[in-house]
């Protein structure tokens, strides 16, 4: 049986794709495909992606991770944590909403703020969404 997805680095010809996920998804868009990987169907179509930061220390943020709701369910997301995490080590995000089960399935774990880039905790500060937002610290250690 044939692999439903498989990852690769995103193309410039993937960004109409990546563009109408993240504003599905009230974010913005992403500024390069730099570090961006995306898992594609059969059709080499994304069906989600992963874009990874590197902060002041070079510790891996993820900013964002989106799959397509029709993809949801099928290990997308756990494939692209986990490439990413073989890839660069430890992880660390906010999660927002209800995506903190996501990442607590993943094995994520809380932690503390100052873990977390400046411009990210000045993002949260800054939002009138904080409360209805719950934003959450987490970090997911290098596995080696």
């Amino acid at each position: 049986m044939a692999a439903l997805f498989t990852l690769r680095a995103a193309r410039e010809d993937d960004r109409r794709y990546l563009d109408s996920y993240t504003y599905r998804e009230g974010m913005d868009y992403l500024p390069s495909l730099e570090r961006v990987t995306v898992a594609v169907n059969a059709d080499d179509e994304p069906v989600g992606f992963i874009r990874i930061s590197l902060g002041r220390a070079g510790v891996a943020r993820v900013n964002p991770i989106v799959v397509h709701e029709s993809w949801r369910g099928y290990g997308v997301g756990r494939a692209l944590i986990d490439e990413a995490q073989d890839a660069y080590g430890e992880l660390r995000l906010v999660s927002r909403g209800s995506s903190k089960a996501f990442y607590d399935a993943l094995g994520f774990e809380p932690c503390a703020w100052d873990l977390i880039e400046s411009d990210v905790i000045e993002d949260c500060d800054g939002c009138p969404l904080f409360d209805e937002c719950e934003p959450c610290p987490m970090r997911r250690a290098d596995r080696s």
